[in-house]
C-alpha cells in the first residue's frame, strides 16, 4: 500500500474530490455524491470531516445497512495514527482532530472544531489502494463488483427468478450501480429512457387528446352511460370535469397497483412471477439511483396506455374517453416527474423536503413505508 500524506488528501479535495472519513477509513464519494438521497450539497457540506457520528443520528435520517455497504465500495485507505491522533484541516480551513474514529474536545453534530491560522499539524497517514488512484467502479453491478448471487457480467433479467426464496431480500438490498436486463440491444434500449423523453412524447400526445375530444363535442352534447340509462348528456364544458376525473383515475389505481401489487412478495416457487415483478418495479428497488431505470420507458408504457385507453373505450364514447384519458396521462406525466426529482432533484421547499425523506425511507429503510403519503397528495413510488 502506498501512504499518503494530509497534503496529498488535501490536493485531492482541492482537485474536486469530495472526501469523507468514516471509523478511521478515508472514502472518496465524490462519483456517489449526485445520487446521495440527501443531495450533493449535503455531502459537498461534509467534505473533509468525519462523519461517523453523523451517519449513525436519526436527522435528517437514519443509515441502513445498505447505506454502509454503499459507503465501503468507496474506502479508498485508513488512517493510521502516531500519538493517537489524527489532525485534518477541511475546506474552510477548521481542524478535525480523530482519536479512533471519534472526536476529541468539544462535540457538535459528531465534529470538534479548532480553528488556526497557521499549517495543519498532521501526524497521520493514509494508506490507499491501487497506488492511490481512485478506483473505476465496474460497468455493470454494485460498486465493488460483488454479489454472490447473481452474475452482473451478463444480463440479469433471467437469472433473478432463480433466487427463489432469496429474491425478496436481494431486490430490497440497493446498488449503487446499473445493471443490463436483456440479451438483445434493442430490448435494452428500449428498457431504459432519460426523464426529459417523457414530457417531451407525453405533453403532445396529451394536447392531442384535448383537441380531439373538443372537436368531438362540436357537434353537439355526447351521451355516457346511454347504453345502461337513458345517458348523461356531456358537452365540451364538462371537459375540466372529465380531465378532473381521468386525474383521480391515475392516482386511485397507481396506488392500488403499487401497493398491493408491486409490493406484494411474489411466491418462492413460481419464477415467472419474480420475473414479472422484477421487470415491472423490482429494478428500480435494486438500482433506485440509476438515472435512466426511474422513469417509464415509452414503449412499454404506450402498451400500458393502449390496455387503459381500451378499457376507458368499453365505458364511454370515445369523445369522453380521449378526455379521460388525456387527464389520466396528465397524472402519470407529474407523477414520473416528481418521481425523478425526489430521487435526484435537491428540494428547497419544505414540502418536497420532507417528500424526499419520506421516500427515501422506502428504499433505503423499510419498503413497506413511504411509497404513498396520502397527506402529500402524490405518490411516489
Amino acid at each position: 500500500m502506498m501512504e499518503l500524506c494530509e497534503d496529498q488528501i488535501d490536493n485531492l479535495r482541492k482537485s474536486g474530490r469530495i472526501i469523507v472519513f468514516h471509523n478511521n477509513k478515508v472514502y472518496d464519494v465524490t462519483e456517489f455524491a449526485d445520487r446521495h438521497p440527501g443531495g450533493r450539497e449535503y455531502m459537498e457540506e461534509h467534505a473533509g470531516r468525519d462523519v461517523t457520528q453523523v451517519m449513525k443520528a436519526e436527522k435528517p435520517h437514519s443509515h441502513s445497512l445498505a447505506a454502509y455497504s454503499i459507503l465501503k465500495t468507496y474506502h479508498i485507505g485508513h488512517l493510521t495514527q502516531k500519538n493517537g491522533k489524527l489532525k485534518h484541516r477541511d475546506k474552510n480551513g477548521e481542524i478535525h482532530s480523530y482519536t479512533n474514529g471519534s472526536i476529541n474536545g468539544k462535540i457538535e453534530n459528531g465534529i470538534t472544531h479548532r480553528m488556526t491560522n497557521g499549517k495543519s499539524e498532521s501526524n497521520g497517514t493514509v494508506h490507499t489502494k491501487q497506488n492511490g488512484e481512485i478506483r473505476k467502479k465496474p460497468r455493470w453491478g454494485p460498486s465493488d463488483g460483488k454479489d454472490d448471487l447473481i452474475d452482473w457480467n451478463k444480463p440479469i433479467l433471467f437469472q433473478v427468478p432463480y433466487l427463489g426464496d432469496k429474491y425478496w431480500e436481494w431486490v430490497h438490498t440497493p446498488i449503487d450501480g446499473r445493471f443490463r436486463l436483456f440479451y438483445s440491444d434493442i430490448c435494452e434500449f428500449c428498457s431504459v429512457c432519460p426523464w426529459w423523453l417523457v414530457p417531451l412524447i407525453w405533453v403532445p400526445f396529451i394536447f392531442t387528446l384535448l383537441y380531439l375530444s373538443y372537436q368531438g363535442f362540436q357537434d353537439g352534447p355526447v351521451l355516457w352511460w346511454a347504453t345502461i340509462t337513458k345517458g348523461l348528456p356531456m358537452s365540451m364544458y364538462h371537459m375540466p370535469v372529465l380531465f378532473l376525473l381521468g386525474l383521480l383515475m391515475w392516482t386511485l389505481v397507481e396506488y392500488v397497483i403499487h401497493r398491493w401489487l408491486f409490493h406484494m412478495c411474489p411466491p418462492a416457487n413460481f419464477p415467472s412471477i419474480i420475473w414479472l415483478h422484477f421487470l415491472l418495479h423490482g429494478q428500480h428497488h435494486k438500482a433506485p439511483m440509476d438515472k435512466k431505470r426511474l422513469v417509464f420507458p415509452p414503449v412499454p408504457c404506450a402498451c400500458l396506455a393502449f390496455v387503459v385507453y381500451s378499457v376507458y373505450a368499453m365505458f364511454a364514447p370515445a369523445t369522453i374517453a380521449m378526455c379521460l384519458f388525456a387527464g389520466t396521462v396528465t397524472g402519470y406525466v407529474a407523477y414520473d416527474m416528481v418521481h425523478y426529482y425526489i430521487h435526484h432533484g435537491t428540494p428547497y421547499g419544505s414540502y418536497f423536503k420532507s417528500l424526499k425523506s419520506y421516500h427515501v425511507k422506502h428504499h433505503y429503510k423499510d419498503q413497506t413505508r413511504g411509497q404513498y403519503d396520502q397527506h402529500h397528495l402524490i405518490c411516489v413510488t
